[in-house]
């Protein structure tokens, strides 16, 4: 695979990070980082109240549902001591006759107060109850409502004589696939009957409070949200909505919200005045009512709560949205970052510098647009793109780096010490046994050294030491030392017997490729090579040695007599000699006597090889005494 290709494979496996539901789940954990820090501090100046329905309010009135009548005389209750700035009630109050004279006297009560209620609208069609479309202000923008607006069949609203006494609502939810509600709904339209939308009980509640009879729609701008929902004329409280006009959810923690039990307004315990011009909203935080949702900070929370934190935010003006401009901007700003990635590629800093400010700046950008304009920007597919691509491809440029690494020296590195190369758990081998060693030297190399130039003279060695270096290696050899116009190379596996052949057999390779060897050293201008060869064999030790300046090599009497035994063939006809002891493992007739070594206290015979041509110098002297 070509490195271009390689590139784009991994910009392409990154970018898997914009396909679903990969990019939700990364927006969503962003969005939870978000919403935390705004749990961190509480935000205590909120008008909000909720009268919660619980438990001891079911005890203390009556089971669920209330009687009208049993409203009415609840909100008398309330108003003898305090006078609340608006009352919203999270639940539907649908026609029934028999509550007839309640509805009287709940309408009643309902009239004192800037007051809204809920209604529900429901997948199957019919229409039951007081069904109050919202009055939009007309002409409405090019692509109203948008293709991605909640629609529903039939409508379930309240009785008509509490509809026309307080504004209505719907109070549906928007459930994302994993349960969470992250998302409210503001305008839902019909189906059938042309294109009535109904607002949602924020809307309504906001409008109450704006004296806002009618809503104008606006498309939003580059930087605002896609649709600005605003309760008459009043820009300044303006809803931001998403392309399917919904609302993101202001979730906070709730000891940012206060509840006040309805048992207690019932007995009339509180003290008088506590709720004068609060936003009281009731609903039900029992969980036998069922008006529960999960939310991305807690596991579940009484539904009152969205309608909750939505005005608190809508009156604090810091109702969150995503900007039309945010998703292609991310979308560009992924390109660019892939675009660099690719371009340098194969410079690890700028590598390193790219990926680092791909992936915080989207990051850096998205919470300073979120402390400052309450701005949710999709910053964490972007980021997990840039760092993912960035780290993949500074992870491969430094294995592709380690690897010409270990190329380029391992060549000069003896092959125990390799594995070091790859590994750095592994710590320097040290190893004796029994070892054939081969010391090859380029005879007359003294007296060439001084007529060549220092370039031919290199390439003249070098030609020399490669082709003995070669055939060694082949047969198994472990290239221990060069030197000069020497080498020195040990066989160390296998047995005695099989050691000394390997040996041999590289010799004689070795000695039948010189004819060869000298055709292209005349071809090339340079003189005629010729070789020693010593070949011993014992005990050996390998291992490192120094201590500033460390060397890998051998140490054994057998390399100090095999070096020896190669000076001998520059005094005998011989080019190769061999010691009795690699003689003996060779086949009968393999060697004929050659020589012998002075040890001083005793003489070791050599031998040289009864079969091999050119195993005698050109111009051949007789065998030097013994």
């Amino acid at each position: 695979m070509t490195r271009r290709l390689f590139i784009a494979l991994i910009l392409a496996l990154a970018a898997l990070v914009f396909v679903e539901p990969t990019r939700s789940l990364l927006e969503h954990r962003l969005h939870v980082a978000r919403l935390g820090l705004d749990a961190l501090t509480q935000d205590s100046g909120s008008p909000i109240v909720i009268l919660a329905i619980d438990e001891a309010s079911i005890d203390a009135i009556g089971s669920w549902p209330w009687p009208r009548a049993t409203w009415a005389e609840l909100l008398t209750r309330l108003y003898r001591h305090h006078r609340p700035g608006f009352l919203g009630l999270d639940a539907v109050f649908p026609p029934a006759p028999e509550q007839a004279a309640g509805n009287e006297a709940f309408a009643a009560a309902l009239a004192q107060v800037p007051s809204a209620l809920g209604q529900l609208m429901l997948p199957d069609p019919g229409m039951r109850g007081a069904t109050p479309w919202l009055s939009l202000t007309h002409p409405l923008p090019d692509g109203f409502p948008p293709a991605d607006t909640m629609r529903f069949a039939g409508v379930l609203g309240s009785d008509a004589k509490l509809a026309t006494t307080a504004r209505a609502g719907h109070i549906n939810a928007a459930i994302d696939p994993d349960g969470v509600m992250r998302r409210l709904p503001t305008l839902i339209c019909l189906e059938s009957i042309g294109q009535p939308c109904a607002g949602s009980f924020v809307q309504a509640a906001a409008a109450t409070l704006a004296g806002a009879d009618e809503w104008a729609i606006q498309r939003g701008g580059w930087l605002e949200a896609p649709w600005l929902l605003v309760p008459g004329d009043l820009d300044a409280l303006a809803i931001p909505v998403g392309e399917d006009l919904t609302l993101a959810v202001p979730w906070r923690g709730s000891h940012d919200l206060r509840y006040v039990s309805i048992a207690d307004v019932w007995h009339e315990r509180l003290a008088a005045g506590l709720l004068d011009q609060r936003l009281l909203l009731v609903g039900g935080v029992s969980l036998g009512l069922g008006d529960m949702v999960v939310s991305p900070l807690y596991e579940r929370v009484p539904g009152i709560e969205v309608h909750a934190h939505a005005l608190r935010a809508w009156l604090a003006n810091a109702l969150p949205f995503q900007p039309r401009a945010a998703q292609p901007a991310m979308l560009a700003w992924a390109l660019a970052v892939g675009l660099l990635l690719a371009w340098y590629a194969q410079r690890r800093a700028q590598l390193i510098a790219i990926t680092t400010v791909g992936a915080l700046a989207p990051l850096a950008g998205a919470l300073l647009a979120w402390l400052v304009w309450r701005q949710i920007w999709p910053a964490g597919a972007p980021a997990s793109f840039a760092l993912i691509a960035g780290v993949a491809l500074t992870l491969s440029l430094v294995l592709r780096e380690r690897s010409r690494l270990v190329q380029r020296f391992r060549d000069y590195v003896p092959l125990p010490l390799r594995r070091l190369l790859t590994r750095a758990d592994t710590e320097v081998p040290s190893e004796t046994g029994w070892g054939t060693v081969m010391v090859t030297d380029i005879l007359g190399y003294t007296r060439r050294s001084q007529s060549l130039p220092l370039e031919q003279l290199a390439a003249w060695c070098d030609a020399g030491v490669a082709h003995v270096v070669h055939h060694a290696v082949k047969h198994g050899a472990m290239l221990d030392t060069v030197a000069g116009d020497g080498a020195l190379l040990l066989w160390r596996t296998g047995g005695r017997r099989e050691q000394a052949r390997a040996a041999i057999a590289a010799v004689r390779d070795i000695m039948q490729g010189m004819p060869e060897l000298n055709r292209r050293l005349a071809a090339q201008g340079l003189p005629e090579l010729a070789l020693g060869i010593g070949v011993h064999a014992g005990p050996y030790l390998l291992g490192s040695f120094g201590e500033e300046h460390k060397r890998f090599t051998v140490v054994s009497d057998v390399a100090n007599l095999a070096a020896h035994i190669e000076r001998l063939t520059r005094h005998h006809p011989w080019p190769v000699l061999v010691s009795q002891t690699v003689a003996s493992l060779l086949p009968a007739g393999a060697t004929v006597p050659a020589a012998t070594l002075d040890l001083g206290a005793e003489h070791m015979p050599l031998f040289t090889l009864a079969d091999l041509p050119n195993n005698h110098w050109p111009n051949a002297r007789p065998a030097a005494a013994s």
